[in-house]
């Protein structure tokens, strides 16, 4: 028989055990139930979003007049959209804040956490297609695996393939092609199928989702792929039925537990970081919020002699307004050295775990996963760069109405035009496209070339060793 003939029974087989298919097919219903249940969310959240964007944006629009700093310090709150493909895989989105308070003189954390914010019953619930896929996976893998192996064994069709060298081999394979496609077409084709119908209805299908969804589908069926070599490998190295099924087992509580636990913490320990209480006392420590007597004198001192006169009555701008650009200008620097340095690090403790992913196809794929969904530490790092880029407009445009609006030498700005207020652009963030992440996700990648090859070899090895 050829190897189409193969797969075609073993399939048409699977088709019939649907005892064995039913861990499967549960999980295929909870993964369609998880992706229902974040993308139901998510749309309720974007809805949010977009009317208390809109809210703030006519709260600043409606500031009354004022002195331009003072209005700086009114500040206004910056929203990160949704990722399109959040509901595939919400990868660090819950973890981390969905929006920031942009004012003079700081660079503030990001603020609503949504696991932080959720209730304990909601934490507790909260589970996403990608995790469920890569954590019950291997489970569901491994018993179809063992049941088809071991049902092969008891009716002694493998003891007919044996005479023949090449036939333990193709049967082996032709039931990992089967057991493969059964699980692409229950846990992965329909989240490809829905996905890009779920971006298109919230008006963010573009090119990059699509390519984004292929990706994510190669990823999970590459996963997949590894799972049924490993689970046909290991039920046909191990002759006694209770054994393969503890060794399968215990592999599903190493590979999808054990090592990505592992792997966290030996990132950790690779590539520490330093505590957020640290890293805030740093920079208010070099960039303070608020000017001491020596640090006012020393701004007037600077101003003065950048533009060589020796009163603040000579100056051709405003003395306040250019001592405020001075502080705020200096903390870009302080705060790009800071933050861009834990920034950076974080990076390096994600690309330390990627490499981790040779313990466990469980760790590749995650990374892989939330790289190619566009949930990952680089995208939320883009998000902070552009709301800080905003935020450091707003605060030099204001602050540059200060300098220009001088009525008398103290420096001070008469009120306003309202019109001021509408030289700042609404606020507006546009995802990167790809390939940004990918040149930390290379690791990831390489580990699940790897281990499809790895496993691939194991197969082969345990097919010229078969025994009935």
């Amino acid at each position: 028989m050829t190897i189409l003939s193969l797969v075609r029974f073993e399939a048409i087989a699977l088709s019939r055990r649907r005892g064995a298919l039913m861990p499967l097919l549960i999980l295929g219903v909870l993964v369609l139930l998880a992706f229902g249940a974040r993308a139901i969310d998510t749309a309720r959240a974007e809805t949010e979003r977009v009317a208390i964007t809109q809210a703030e944006r006519t709260r600043w629009l409606a500031l009354p007049p004022q002195d331009a700093h003072g209005a700086a310090h009114w500040g206004i709150y910056a929203f990160k959209p949704a990722p399109a493909l959040l509901p595939l895989d919400p990868g660090i989105s819950d973890d981390v804040g969905q929006s920031v308070w942009l004012e003079a003189h700081r660079q503030d954390d990001m603020l609503y956490r949504p696991r932080q914010e959720a209730s304990p019953l909601r934490r507790a619930a909260a589970v996403d297609p990608a995790g469920l896929i890569l954590a019950f996976g291997p489970l569901a893998l491994f018993l179809l695996a063992f049941t088809t192996v071991a049902e092969t064994r008891e009716r002694g069709i493998l003891a007919l393939a044996l005479p023949n060298s090449r036939e333990p081999t193709r049967l082996l394979r032709a039931k990992v092609l089967a057991i493969m496609l059964a699980a692409m077409l229950i846990l992965v084709l329909p989240l490809a199928l829905i996905a890009p119908i779920v971006a298109a209805a919230s008006g963010l299908l573009t090119a990059d989702i699509m390519l984004r969804v292929v990706l994510w589908t190669a990823v999970m069926s590459t996963f997949i792929a590894i799972l049924s070599l490993v689970g046909v490998t290991v039920a046909a190295a191990l002759r006694d039925p209770r054994r393969a099924l503890g060794a399968l087992f215990a592999l599903w509580v190493v590979l999808s537990f054990v090592s990505p636990r592992l792997a966290i913490a030996g990132a950790d320990r690779a590539d520490p970081l330093p505590s957020t209480a640290a890293v805030r006392q740093e920079m208010l420590d070099q960039a303070p919020a608020y000017w001491s007597p020596e640090s006012s004198a020393e701004h007037k001192r600077t101003v003065l002699a950048r533009y060589g006169v020796t009163r603040n009555e000579d100056l051709p701008i405003g003395a306040r307004g250019a001592e405020l650009d001075l502080a705020e200008r200096r903390s870009h620097e302080v705060f790009d050295r800071i933050l861009g340095g834990l920034y950076t690090a974080i990076e390096r403790q994600e690309r330390d775990f990627a490499a981790f992913g040779v313990l466990s196809p469980a760790i590749a794929a995650t990374a892989l996963s939330a790289t190619v969904a566009g949930t990952d530490f680089p995208q939320h790092r883009a998000f902070i760069t552009s709301a800080e880029h905003y935020r450091r407009n707003l605060v030099n445009t204001m602050n540059d109405a200060v300098m220009h609006h001088v009525h008398n030498h103290s420096g001070m700005a008469p009120p306003d035009d309202i019109h001021l207020w509408s030289r700042v652009p609404a606020y507006r963030y546009d995802p990167p496209l790809l390939p940004l992440g990918f040149e930390r996700a290379w690791p990831a990648l390489i580990a699940l070339l790897a281990w499809i090859i790895a496993s691939a070899l194991a197969l082969r090895i345990v097919a010229r060793r078969l025994t009935a």
